[in-house]
């Protein structure tokens, strides 16, 4: 997986949960960053505010779901990725269960070996998305980006801890 829930900074409080509907047309996988596009939770995209990270995809009843959503899936081929249809936002209304605190630690993917740009592996600098599931290791700064690295994550040395350092909810 590209991002990994490992902890929350806040030791006794869970996740902050919101359900919402998918975007048309997008391959969601748990544990992907999202934003907000058009009223809508969309793949997150270098720039844009974090709204959060999936942790759970299900109907817009709050069914589990069985398939892959491709056309002629098979029943109990859901593992954890799904392929919204074109007509989702108002037809399926497939949401994701999306964590959208700042609080939460993640296990982060680079798009390149860690600490070959200057502090990609340091506490204190940040990095942007490359896509919705890996950071992009040349962006790292001591400026501001959309999120927090606190070092190398001691279970997996070729990735960062992380948190949700621009969220478009929680003002940092």
């Amino acid at each position: 997986m590209a991002f990994t829930t490992v902890g929350t900074l806040r030791p006794f409080g869970g996740p902050v949960l919101r359900k919402e509907i998918l975007a048309n047309s997008i391959t969601v996988t748990v544990e992907d960053s999202v934003k907000v596009a058009s009223g809508f939770v969309a793949l997150g995209t270098a720039g844009a505010v974090v709204f959060g990270h999936v942790v759970g995809i299900s109907t817009d009843k709050g069914v589990g779901l069985n398939t892959t959503g491709a056309t002629g899936a098979a029943m109990g081929s859901f593992v954890n990725t799904f392929a919204t249809a074109s007509d989702n936002q108002t037809v399926a209304k497939v949401r994701g269960e999306i964590d959208i605190s700042i609080e939460t630690l993640r296990s982060s993917e680079l798009s390149a070996t860690i600490a070959g740009t200057a502090g990609s592996n340091l506490l204190g600098y940040y990095l942007d998305l490359t896509d919705e599931d890996t950071l992009d290791e040349t962006s790292a700064t001591t400026g501001t980006a959309q999120y927090f690295n606190f070092g190398v994550d001691p279970a997996n040395s070729a990735r960062i801890i992380t948190t949700v350092h621009e969220s478009g909810i929680f003002l940092v």
